[in-house]
């Protein structure tokens, strides 16, 4: 009887080692569309065996443990893909604001600039004409509101990249929180001999985010606790604590910094990633040296027409006057045209004061065709005329854009191709999981069938004894 005892047992311990085994299967399955899952698999193992009249007899199986299909390299890679994808398409919207800025458009800067020189060229058919003078002023106000806009539609751009990167921060604290929560309660149930693998799945994910978002390092210890540092080495997350990230925008410079307990450290911007560091490039990088350039342009056309401008005379006879204010002497080391696309603006008050001429004579246009010629003249740099160093930015911010596009478009292909492996390696097969529940199904029915001869061997026995 003894022996049917055991195996009575045994019986036992498999039917419910195989119903346990299907049940995660259904969860697997029940998973199969969820970010980031990880498919799970029962270990069995089997009971130790009991000496039975000197026989070694074991007593059945069990689910030793229940761990989830994970490679580490997968991940790390993902990982760092994720920063690349998150810099090159944090950048697509700020440099789509930048293209249409400099578009080559009717009623652009370009547009401006030929209309300018159109002015005076018209001016050269009649030197002595109220209308034409006027149109000279009125289009040379038009272009100075032309560099005006420019020049507050590139801050517009910052500003709304500093408002992106500072909206992004409450998200990233709020993620460092639940990774550090996650390492307190993973840790927990590893310590007690279980398996935490729906929470590591969850902290997987945020580490994609985080990633994406600020270029993360991360490193686990052997107690499963995630360590969370930037790229240039400052501690974000250690074990259950997480710090936090702070962020404001002082003199038009966004300047990052860790809270830890109320001591702030300051944070180098140059050294993260992802978003953040596509972001910040756009705004500390191009846009720079987009308003650097139209600064020399502004000033380049302001000081070659002050300078034909001021040898001529007036209808009033008067002569040395500026066409435009004089461009603004920024301290060193700043270049000396620094600002002037800002401070451009039309000096003269009255078409009276138009030096059309080098004489106040009525059909003196000697200084409104050298005016008119330099629209045509390579005068910046010497390589370049006005329109075409223009079109030379608008090259620029094309080609950037461009550039960017096609790495956002090579980015999301890594990204697709690495998930696609790990969900072949570590993600849920339907197939496999059919091929389990039939497996088990049958392994269930069979223990059961086993019970019940068990059972009924039992019953005989009994109906001996009587």
């Amino acid at each position: 009887m003894g022996g049917l005892l055991v195996a009575l047992n045994a019986g036992k311990t498999s039917l419910s080692t195989n119903q346990k085994v299907i049940e995660i299967a259904g969860n697997n399955i029940a998973n199969v569309n969820t970010p980031g899952y990880s498919r799970q698999k029962a270990i069995l193992e089997p009971y130790p065996s009991l000496n039975f009249n000197g026989f070694m007899i074991g007593q059945g199986v069990k689910v030793g443990d229940i761990v989830r299909e994970h490679d580490a390299f997968l991940s790390s890679q993902i990982q760092e893909k994720s920063a690349s994808y998150g810099e090159a398409d944090a950048k697509t919207f700020p440099l789509a604001e930048l293209e249409s800025l400099f578009g080559i458009t009717d009623g652009g800067l370009s547009t401006e600039i030929d209309n300018f020189f159109d002015s005076w060229q018209e001016l050269t058919a009649n030197p002595g004409g109220q209308t034409e003078r006027d149109i000279v002023i009125q289009r040379g106000e038009l272009l100075a509101d032309s560099f005006h806009t420019a020049v507050s539609e590139l801050d517009g751009v910052k500003r709304n990249i500093d408002e992106s990167l500072l909206s992004k921060i409450d998200g990233i604290n709020n993620n460092l929180q639940r990774v550090a929560d996650l390492n307190t309660r993973i840790s927990a149930i590893e310590a007690s001999g279980q398996s935490a693998n729906t929470f590591r799945d969850e902290r997987d994910q945020l580490l994609n985010e985080l990633s994406s978002s600020i270029g993360i390092q991360s490193l686990e210890d052997k107690e499963g606790n995630i360590m969370i540092q930037l790229p240039g080495g400052q501690p974000l997350v250690q074990k259950g604590t997480a710090l936090t990230l702070e962020g404001e925008v002082v003199a038009d410079e966004l300047q990052l910094q860790v809270n830890s307990n109320g001591t702030t450290v300051p944070v180098d911007t140059s050294t993260l990633g992802g978003a953040f560091k596509g972001l910040l490039e756009v705004r500390d990088q191009l846009i720079p040296d987009l308003e650097g350039q139209l600064d020399k342009l502004a000033y380049t056309l302001v000081t070659e027409v002050n300078a034909l401008h001021s040898t001529g005379t007036d209808l009033n006879g008067s002569t040395g006057n500026l066409f435009f204010d004089a461009p603004p002497s920024p301290a060193p080391p700043a270049d000396i045209w620094d600002g002037a696309a800002n401070a451009i603006a039309v000096a003269l008050s009255s078409p009276d004061e138009v030096a059309a001429g080098q004489t106040s004579a009525p059909g003196d246009n000697t200084i409104a065709l050298q005016i008119a010629e330099l629209g045509n003249a390579k005068i910046v740099d010497g390589t370049d005329t006005l329109v075409g160093a223009y079109s030379r930015i608008s090259a620029q911010v094309g080609l950037e854009a461009g550039q960017n596009e096609l790495a956002t478009a090579a980015n999301e292909d890594t990204m697709t191709q690495l998930q696609n492996l790990r969900d072949g390696k570590v993600g849920v097969s339907l197939e496999e999981e059919m091929i389990n529940l039939i497996q088990y199904q049958k392994g269930f029915e069979a223990s059961a069938k086993f019970l019940s001869t068990v059972d009924e061997m039992m019953d005989t026995i009994l109906t001996i004894k009587r």
